[in-house]
């Protein structure tokens, strides 16, 4: 005992007191501060950085890498119209070389099928430009009929019966004479199976309309009418 308090000196013992602190410090500073940089990618645990591990707003686009997000990946539903998109649901208005008026116009002229099948009835075709067409069906026999609501307009028809040998045609024309109230025969009044029609409607504001549709009376059902107008 007596050799240990003869080491005791005063400045051996603030010695080993400075030590002490040094090392206890340190220890706590690495327990509860970290240095700056002292985290890798090796230091974080798989599946550690959860959703509410991060802060609102912290992931910014920079930082999401190109083609990540798919098309999967998003909620259409939140996405507004991309603009000039609507342009696909209704095309621009016709006046101008390339624009269309509808998605079945171009260049200022639009095309429109029409189609008829029946047994019995009347239904209309078309109606546009001011012409109205009715197809009707009665004992196996087809009408197509031609009304117009502007006045002084002209139509002409031209129908050719394909069951003849001779190829047999009827004509019929109304020259500015075709007016509101009154009906015009677009199979020219041929009898029996009509075959193939054409037609051309102009109106004085300059409406024209031209079509071809084939009509035929021995098919199933009974009455069937189909073809394609134009119309400016």
């Amino acid at each position: 005992m007596k050799q240990i308090r003869k080491r005791l000196t005063y400045a051996n013992v603030m010695s080993s007191i400075a030590v002490f602190l040094v090392l206890g410090g340190a220890t706590a500073l690495a327990a509860g501060q970290l240095g700056k940089n002292s985290v890798g990618s090796k230091q974080i645990k798989k599946n550690a950085v959860t959703t509410a591990k991060i802060k609102n707003n912290a992931v910014t686009t920079g930082k999401i890498q190109n083609g990540a997000i798919t098309g999967a990946k998003v909620n259409l539903g939140s996405l507004g119209t991309v603009p000039n998109a609507t342009h696909a649901n209704s095309a621009d208005s016709a006046g101008s070389a390339g624009s269309a008026g509808n998605a079945n116009t171009v260049g200022g002229v639009g095309a429109q099928e029409i189609s008829f099948s029946a047994n019995s009835g009347t239904q209309t075709i078309y109606d546009r430009s001011g012409l109205r067409i009715t197809a009707s069906c009665s004992g196996d026999d087809v009408t197509i009929i031609a009304t117009t609501s502007k006045e002084n307009s002209s139509i002409y028809t031209t129908v050719v019966d394909t069951d003849s040998l001779n190829n047999n045609f009827n004509e019929d024309e109304e020259t500015e004479a075709f007016s509101p109230g009154e009906d015009f025969d677009l199979l020219a009044g041929n009898d029996g199976n009509p075959g193939l029609a054409t037609f051309a409607y102009d109106a004085k504001d300059g409406s024209t309309v031209n079509g071809t549709f084939s009509a035929d009376e021995s098919a199933d059902p009974d009455c069937q009418v189909h073809g394609v107008v134009f119309d400016a």
